[in-house]
């Protein structure tokens, strides 16, 4: 019984270092989650407050054989790509047509991915499920910056 404690004991250390990743990893992750807070304190004009996140489950789960980038080289990029998503919110926010409709919102979250979307809808699309508004970020191609969250977002208000 003992050893089966102490097998499951090391079993369950190593998988919890396994997924924490690297020092590297970890630090590059909170660069990604610094920047997006940085974004989402720019949201001031839409009366109400977000819960705007990274989906790092979806970014772990990406084939990175398949992807036109390295993770490491869209971790890098995902920092300067994730600034712009608050902002373009409170842009979207100062425009009485898409306040009303982001009223409805309570949580936004960006999405990195490898899939395509619809002919047409280019690297960077949104989507609402309820009171979700998600940002899909395909991998590659360049980095995102002012407006591109909300010209997507309008697509779909």
């Amino acid at each position: 019984m003992k050893n089966t404690a102490l097998v499951l004991m090391v079993l369950s250390a190593f998988a919890s270092a396994a997924s924490a990743g690297p020092t590297a990893d970890r630090k590059k992750r909170e660069a990604v989650d610094k920047s997006l807070a940085q974004g989402a304190s720019e949201v001031k004009d839409c009366g109400k407050t977000y819960k705007i996140s990274f989906d790092w489950e979806a970014f772990d789960k990406i084939d990175w054989s398949k992807a036109e980038n390295t993770k490491e080289h869209q971790i890098g990029s995902e920092t300067t790509n994730v600034r712009w998503v608050g902002h373009d919110i409170n842009k979207l926010c100062l425009d009485k047509d898409y306040k009303g409709p982001l009223q409805k919102i309570d949580n936004v979250i960006y999405r990195t991915t490898i899939e395509m979307g619809e002919k047409g809808e280019g690297r960077l699309r949104a989507k609402v499920e309820g009171k979700t508004l998600t940002f899909e970020n395909r991998v590659g191609g360049s980095t995102r910056d002012g407006g591109d969250f909300a010209t997507a977002a309008k697509k779909v208000l």
